[in-house]
This record gives structure tokens, sequence and C-alpha cells, in this order.
């Protein structure tokens, strides 16, 4: 029942609400203030790559998203207790961090006060070049994507029956977007969105997004998905869009283009030597118990999946638009959402104590319950 997860914060000044760049000559920087909080907590230079990147002693890996949003990516956990005891204090000594410089670490999906022209691109790689030149081919929505959005991503086991909790994961996808939703104001203004985040991933490239999944043959069609999602080591600069299948003939073509490109595809849940979640908005550190012991609560307790499998039916794609959109304010994603909470604390409570502690597991239910009221 091993779990992990990577945890965005959005760095702000506290006085003025601007972006702290991860390096600066002339003021505040993130690399700064995160060097020396590794310096007082006893983590390790993890090298520049492409940014400078730490490693905390439970093996957390701190580095920066290409906007300078810190990403907190944990190491595998075979307790979901151990889990939220480190994601709670590596964010908490990086807040306390960033406090002493002036700044704060927003949890939130979107930035609610900066528009894009805020905040260049921070990080120089080919991945995050690349990837802002096909966006900006496509309009706005994926540049802010990429430097002003911030998700919790949850790792799970393939399990027994990976089919089935591919299918199960899926299926939740647009209640974890409903049920964590925080981020309806962006660039000072309310947006309309429950969570503005899932819109713009719903907007910045449909080839590359979404719920890639059949029930048939869900192998077959993540991997159709994958070959005919735009390429980013194939565009012109002119904002046409080629097909990783399209590469298959060239003769320049090898192995490092597709995992490469594997990398550049964002759906839901993203399947890798583990399922990776990407539904929720970010969350307030004190509470990301209830994320946690949502999935596994749901995913880790057999009854509960099984429950849950029946109750969602096969994923729906539509859903997701009208949950980044409605979020719990829509009667009929609320009624299922409140179910589903239902049953993730009661799976939560059937897992080991040694798994998931009493404390935690009250903590989730608390926060879950008054979620969907």
């Amino acid at each position: 029942m091993t779990i992990g997860a990577e945890l965005e914060l959005i760095p702000v000044l506290a006085t003025t609400k601007l972006p702290v760049p991860v390096r600066s000559n002339t003021g505040p920087s993130l690399s700064a203030t995160i060097s020396r909080c590794a310096a007082l907590n006893g983590w390790s230079d993890a090298g520049m790559n492409p940014a400078p990147s730490w490693t905390t002693e439970d093996g957390s890996r701190i580095s920066f998203e290409p906007g300078g949003q810190i990403e907190i990516s944990s190491a595998p956990h075979v307790s979901c207790s151990e889990l939220i005891r480190s994601l709670q204090r590596t964010a908490g000594q990086l807040a306390a961090a960033a406090r002493s410089d002036g700044a704060e670490l927003l949890t939130l999906g979107t930035d609610p006060y900066n528009d894009i022209s805020a905040v260049p691109l921070q990080l120089e790689s080919e991945r995050y070049t690349l990837m802002t030149r096909y966006l900006d081919a496509r309009g706005d929505c994926g540049v802010r994507m990429m430097r002003q959005t911030a998700a919790l991503q949850i790792s799970v086991e393939h399990g027994p029956k990976p089919f089935e909790r591919w299918r199960l994961l899926n299926a939740l996808a647009p209640y974890l977007v409903a049920i964590f939703a925080n981020s309806s104001r962006y660039a000072g203004r309310h947006t309309g969105h429950a969570s503005y985040r899932a819109h713009l991933w719903r907007e910045l490239d449909e080839s590359r997004t979404g719920l890639p999944f059949d029930a048939l043959d869900p192998a077959s069609r993540y991997a159709e998905f994958s070959l005919d999602a735009g390429a980013l080591r194939a565009e012109n600069g002119l904002g046409e869009k080629h097909a990783f299948r399209s590469r298959l003939s060239d003769d320049e073509l090898v192995y490092d283009d597709w995992l490469f490109h594997l990398s550049t595809l964002f759906p839901e849940v993203r399947p890798k030597e583990y399922f990776e979640i990407r539904s929720p908005d970010t969350i307030a550190v004190e509470d990301v118990a209830a994320p946690l012991v949502f999935v596994a609560g749901l995913v880790y307790n057999a009854r509960a999946a099984e429950r849950a499998l029946a109750l969602l039916g096969d994923p729906n794609e539509a859903l997701l638009r009208t949950a980044g959109k409605d979020g719990l304010g829509n009667g009929a994603i609320h009624s299922i959402a409140t179910e589903l909470v239902r049953l993730a604390i009661e799976g939560g409570g059937r897992l080991p104590s040694s798994y998931l502690t009493a404390e935690h597991h009250a903590q989730a239910a608390g926060w879950l319950r008054s979620r969907v009221g």
C-alpha cells in the first residue's frame, strides 16, 4: 500500500504579493531562501536539473516548477501517516524560511494576485522552452498552467487488479477536482470557476490532457492517446501540431524521444511504475491528510473500492469541465461526492493503524465531512 505525493506551493512576497524569483541579484530569491533552509535542516544538495534542488533527510526532493513554484516530491512511503508527517514537516520548514525572508507560500491552485506578465519563465531547460513554444501557439492557458498553478499529485500502487484501479481513479477525477477546488480567483479577479487551475488544464491542449480511458482495452487506448499527442520536439514554432506517430518513420528517432514525449503528457491519471493522480488543487499543509486519506481509503480498502466503482461507473470526461466550473455547487456532483466521502472515511477506518493513525483519520474525516456539508 505504498503511497507518495507531490505538493506544490506558490511563493509571493508578503507585502506586495509579487512572485518571488528563483534567482535574483537584487532582492529575495527562492534559491537563497531554500539553501539556508537546507543548511538549517540537514538537507543535501541534489544538484542543478535545471535549477537547484535538495534532498531532505527522509528522501523528499525539493525543486522548482517553471514559474518558480516550489515542489515537494516525497519518497514512496509504506504508511499514509508517515507521508502526512513528512509533507507537513518539510512544508513547515520551507514556510518558516520564507517568512524570515519576507515571503509566504500560497496553498491555492492558482496565483490569486498576479497575471502571467509578472511571471517570466524561471527554468530554461529544453523541456520548458519547448513546452512554452508549443503551448504559446495554442493560447495563453498553457503558460499560465506552467507558471502560475499548484497541484497536489498523489501516487498509488497499480495493485493486483491494475485495470480496475485505473478505471476507479479515472472515474474519481472529476470528484477530486470538485472536492479540493480552491482556485476561483486569478490575477485579482473572480474567474467564475471553482477550480481555475482545472479550467487551464482543460484548455491548454486536448491532445495531451483529460481521461484517455477505454473499458474494453485500456492499454491500447492510452497508447493511441500517447501517439496522437503533439510532439514537442517536432513543433516547428509555426503553431503546427505534429502527432508523435508522425515521427515514427524518422531515422533519427531514439527511445529517449519517446520517454521525453511520455513525460509531457498530462492526463488526470498518469500511468508510470505507479498511478499518478493529478486532479486536486494543492491544499493547506495542515489539511493535507484529507486528500491522502480520501484516496487511500477508496483505493486501498477493497470494500470501499468495489462500492466506489459501482457508484461511479465508467469515467466521464465531460464531467471534468463541469467539476472545474461548478465544483460542489453542482447538485449531482455534490450528491456523489458526499457518498464518496462516506466510503473513503469508512475505507480509511479499516486500514491498519500502523498505516493510518486514528488522529490523521479523524483530521481527514472532519475536513471531508465539512467540505461536503
